[in-house]
């Protein structure tokens, strides 16, 4: 092979990664890439996740034999549908915003009102309105319209039962009375208020049935505690005597190595609940010691760790 025919290799070779670093780039620089907020694209992915979900349902069966498994899948679907739920969030905060309306120019400039309706406009050479003394107007009564004065031997008025009193009816003015013949009232279809067909519905529509799903696989593959197994070694036992010890002042190494060795020659003695007793207790701190005590009173013990 030539000199040139190497040297151009290599040019090519030096542009095809330059082009694939560019592209790596874009990538790793553009975390959103892929992430589309298209309502149809979400939609679309909502519904890959719910069969995603009834896949994995399937999967665990009635005993979820495989809760491991099943249980970090669950994790990875909850992170999805936590992401769908951000990228519905964003697609709504974009939807364009309805335009601020001025009540004023909804009116008309003109306004069509009933004739003699409009308020004159009075004109600068109108003459002003006289001053009137309101002490100077006399107003003339009506015959019949003073309130007449009863005397003191009016007669009383009578009672009235008020049962006896009939009230006519206006023609109309009855509640009608349903016959059992009436027909029910109509069913109202969901469908007619709401458009299944519409993004925002079935995103919710989705986004529910898929928690509904994940929410009944975690209750069937949820992984029992396991019991804490507590040692009834004495070597154990002698060794959290030996850390208490170290909270003795001025204590020396040797003097924990005594405290050790007492407590192996005398251990062997020691009821097995008691050993028990005591090595379910993590020595953290001093007053963690205390509980010792308890663990010297058989009525504790072996109320508490008599297996």
């Amino acid at each position: 092979m030539s000199t040139i025919k190497k040297i151009l290799l290599g040019a090519a070779a030096v542009v095809v990664l330059g082009l694939g670093g560019f592209l790596v780039s874009e990538h790793v620089s553009d975390p959103g890439q892929g992430r589309s907020t298209d309502p149809e694209a979400i939609v679309s992915d909502y519904k890959d996740l719910l069969a995603e979900a009834e896949q994995l349902k399937a999967l665990a069966g009635e005993n979820c034999d495989n809760k491991k498994d099943v249980n970090r899948r669950i994790e990875e679907m909850e992170k999805k549908l936590s992401d769908l739920a951000a990228r519905k969030k964003a697609w709504l905060d974009n939807v364009p915003k309805l335009p601020d309306i001025n009540p004023e120019t909804i009116v008309p400039e003109n306004p069509l009102g009933r004739p003699g309706s409009e308020i004159p406009e009075l004109s600068s050479d109108a003459p002003p309105l006289p001053d009137i003394d309101m002490d100077s107007i006399i107003v003339e009564e009506r015959p019949g319209s003073q309130a007449p004065e009863l005397t003191s031997d009016a007669p009383p008025l009578p009672d009235i039962d008020m049962d006896s009193i009939i009230v006519e009816e206006r023609p109309g003015s009855q509640a009608p009375e349903l016959t059992s013949d009436a027909p029910p009232l109509p069913d109202i279809n969901e469908a007619d208020i709401i458009d299944p067909d519409e993004y925002f519905y079935q995103m919710g529509e989705l986004e529910r049935k898929i928690g509904d799903l994940l929410r009944e696989l975690k209750a069937l593959c949820k992984d029992e505690e396991k019991k804490k197994v507590i040692s009834d070694k004495c070597s154990d036992a002698c060794q959290r005597y030996k850390d208490c010890a170290a909270y003795t002042e001025d204590v020396t190494p040797e003097d924990l190595n005594d405290a050790y060795d007492t407590c192996m020659e005398e251990c062997p003695t020691w009821p097995k609940e008691m050993i028990k007793c005591i090595n379910a207790i993590d020595i953290k701190i001093p007053n963690d010691c205390v509980s010792f005590l308890n663990c010297q009173v058989p009525q504790f013990y072996e109320e508490t760790y008599l297996k």
